[in-house]
């Protein structure tokens, strides 16, 4: 018998609950189990990644492994892992991480192997009000490091917003998601993501990709910020806004019937933590009217805008951007991106 069984058998539920936000949560807690010949070789900080429970997963409330509760009231939860640990357990190598749901609320130790990918479909976090609307929808994305989940520094590992969005509207499809980190509208470049060459910026992107945009019921447009970086290349506002119509023609073309929208992007601020939105870059434009003039010409083209200024409008303010900004200026952390989904979803929803 594994130990992972036997420490199973060892679970011993009180017939003791809480009532929290009117569910009803297990507590029931195990005897010590001590008796299990747990090292800790080594624990660490980790990058930050978004994870499900798997449905009999058991949560831990230290790294030792000898106090847990059942993960069956969390199977909706995300958890946020902040630590990793390996682990000897009777002899056997094993990985536990330090995980926090979203709020902040709980925090507690499990095995890797005890964790799925939010992308798993299993995993059901679809919102009421969406029904079966989305079920059957090819979702594509194109832009840069936001919606590709870069958060300036890592990928998130397949949580992106794009994917958290997915989730909330339940469809039964994966975003095909074609952003890259530092794509702009202006330009031709291809880039690596790990070993792989992919078309990065949106002119390159939609031509690479033409059979995927005439399948697609859905396309989302979220660029811009990199052009309006300093020694980006890509000229004035004017020219970035007749680039810009110029891909989202080439786009309608490719599929006429598809549902367009085009996402402002987001609050930015410089080093020094001040909100760039009135600030010239070299080109003489301020961020606040690239934001504008990308607006202007998606409601000229039909296409439907999408503000998280509007839609979410307390997710990114100057007072929490350091908590907010992974890298304080502009890449959202893992668990904000969560939140840009859930929001972004319940806009679509109610649209």
């Amino acid at each position: 018998m594994s130990w992972f069984i036997k420490r199973k058998k060892l679970v011993i539920f009180l017939a003791s609950f809480l009532i929290a936000g009117g569910v009803f949560i297990a507590t029931g807690r195990v005897a010590d189990t001590s008796s299990e010949e747990v090292q800790v070789e080594y624990s660490s900080p980790v990058i930050t990644h978004a994870y499900a429970l798997k449905k009999k997963a058991i949560l831990y409330n230290n790294v030792k492994l000898t106090q847990a509760i059942s993960g069956s009231s969390f199977l909706k939860t995300a958890w946020y892992r902040t630590h990793a640990a390996k682990l000897s357990i009777n002899g056997k190598t094993q990985t536990a991480y330090q995980v926090k749901d979203n709020s902040g609320k709980y925090t507690f130790w499990v095995l890797r192997s005890q964790l799925k990918s939010i992308n798993s479909n299993s995993y059901k976090l679809k919102l009421a009000g969406a029904n079966n609307r989305f079920y059957h929808k090819k979702i594509g994305f194109f832009g840069d490091s936001i919606p590709s989940g870069w958060d300036g520094y890592h990928f998130y590992m397949n949580n992106s917003y794009p994917d958290w969005m997915n989730k909330y509207l339940g469809t039964d499809n994966r975003v095909e998601n074609f952003s890259v980190p530092h794509a702009k509208i202006v330009g031709k470049r291809f880039a690596y993501i790990g070993t792989t060459r992919v078309a990065q910026d949106l002119p390159v992107a939609i031509k690479y990709h033409e059979t995927e945009i005439r399948n697609m019921n859905m396309i989302f447009i979220h660029i811009g910020t990199n052009d309006y970086t300093n020694y980006s290349g890509s000229g004035s506002l004017r020219n970035v806004i007749a680039h810009l119509k110029r891909n989202m023609m080439a786009i309608k073309l490719l599929n006429p019937t598809a549902k367009l929208y085009g996402v402002l992007p987001l609050t930015r601020y410089d080093a020094n933590g001040q909100d760039r939105q009135n600030m010239s870059d070299m080109y003489g434009y301020t961020f606040g009217q690239l934001r504008s003039a990308e607006a202007k010409l998606y409601r000229q083209l039909g296409v439907n805008v999408i503000n998280f200024d509007t839609i979410a409008p307390n997710l990114i303010t100057d007072q929490n951007k350091d908590i907010v900004y992974e890298d304080h200026e502009i890449h959202p952390t893992p668990q904000v991106t969560q939140k840009l989904g859930y929001y972004l979803a319940k806009y679509l929803i109610n649209k």
